[in-house]
């Protein structure tokens, strides 16, 4: 049979098909498998996360420094402890080497003999002869066909899916350790006794009561300081705005420039102009006595509240700051009215009343520290 008559009858198709078909049915049992063994192995049969408990014991302190030894328990996903099996084709290669070889050799191989002998004489002559006849005759005939047929498989375990990945994450930030009990234990690590529990109770309630007064304290503090600025501010946009008023009429005062062509309308401008000079000393004065008036309740704001705090007085924030008001016409100051200060008011009646519950919580913070001393003294 010729070469080429010898390669004409290979099936390719199936030679380079096969493998790849079987490549990929493996690739869809092996992504089985991973999905069988996180449903199995992952999740409970009604969907819950399978997880393992560890219990533990953790030395730790107290609020107060007191040495405790707690029993925690941590719950973990068990898929967060084990290795997953991913494992996934990456590479197939298919190999196919055919060698024909093919030698012929033609040998025959025949062998055959013979003698024969004469005598010839002539007179005193004879001559005798001999010989023999040999054939050889050899034919051969060889030869060899080889084929190889290699398929590479390479796999390898592609670690945990991104999405489980995320789920994992999701359901590790969940998880956070337990405290079960805990014990008061001495400087040993034995269990403390009743009297030093007892103690050690007082003096952690203490200890809370100290964090509960000192938090109320700050927020009382700071409730006053914003009254305080409250105050500040509208005081200040108050005066901002009364000002204004003022200066817009002493804006207005213009001075008469032209000169009087007779005796009695030169006096006239001069006279204008002298009452143009007085209208605007008396607005100046104004302005300066409203700047007076409010910068004390800008400046004086937080010693009023306290005083009133301490003495007990009337909080009538009119008559404590003796505030004014500008006229109508702007030529002077009035004493003003609560009416006209409604916001201000509130924030002054405000910062009295936070004031007076700083001081309140303030108390009750030093007493209990006072009680806290005299815990740690008893025995």
């Amino acid at each position: 049979m010729s070469i080429g008559a010898q390669f004409a009858g290979l099936d390719m198709e199936n030679l380079i098909g096969g493998p790849l078909s079987a490549a990929a049915n493996a690739s869809v049992k092996l992504a089985k498998s991973t999905a069988d063994f996180i449903n199995t192995v992952g999740f409970n049969p009604d969907k819950s996360a399978r997880t393992m408990l560890f219990k533990y014991e953790k030395s730790d302190a107290d609020a107060l420094g007191n040495p405790i030894r707690n029993e925690m328990s941590l719950q973990v996903p068990l898929l967060a402890i084990v290795p997953i099996p991913n494992l996934q084709i990456d590479e197939v290669n298919i190999i196919f080497d055919m060698e024909v070889k093919e030698c012929e050799k033609a040998e025959s191989s025949l062998d055959a003999g013979g003698s024969f002998s004469a005598s010839v004489g002539i007179g005193p002559f004879r001559v005798s002869i001999s010989g023999s006849v040999s054939v050889h005759q050899s034919n051969t005939r060889s030869s060899d066909n080889s084929a190889k047929y290699h398929v590479d498989v390479r796999a390898a375990n592609h670690g945990t899916p991104e999405g489980l990945s995320r789920v994992l994450d999701i359901l590790a930030a969940s998880a956070a350790p337990t405290l079960l009990a805990s014990k008061m234990v001495d400087n040993d690590g034995k269990e403390a006794d009743a009297a030093a529990k007892d103690k050690r109770a007082k003096l952690q309630t203490s200890y809370e009561n100290q964090q509960r007064l000192g938090t109320a304290c700050k927020a009382a503090s700071e409730q006053y300081e914003s009254s305080i600025k409250g105050m500040k501010d509208s005081a200040l946009s108050f005066l901002n705005s009364q000002k204004m008023e003022v200066q817009t009429k002493l804006n207005a005062i213009a001075d008469v420039k032209e000169e009087g062509e007779t005796p009695e309308k030169q006096k006239e401008i001069a006279e204008k102009n002298k009452k143009n000079d007085s209208d605007r000393a008396k607005y100046m004065e104004v302005l300066q006595g409203l700047s007076n008036s409010w910068n004390r309740v800008i400046s004086d704001s937080r010693m009023t509240v306290e005083a009133v705090y301490n003495n007990k007085d009337g909080n009538d924030i009119t008559k404590l700051f003796d505030m004014k008001k500008v006229k109508a016409d702007g030529s002077d100051l009035d004493p003003i009215a609560s009416e006209d200060i409604g916001t201000i008011k509130n924030y002054f009646d405000n910062a009295v009343q936070n004031y007076k519950t700083f001081k309140e919580q303030e108390k009750s913070l030093a007493d209990e520290r006072a009680n806290y001393n005299a815990l740690l003294m008893k025995r």
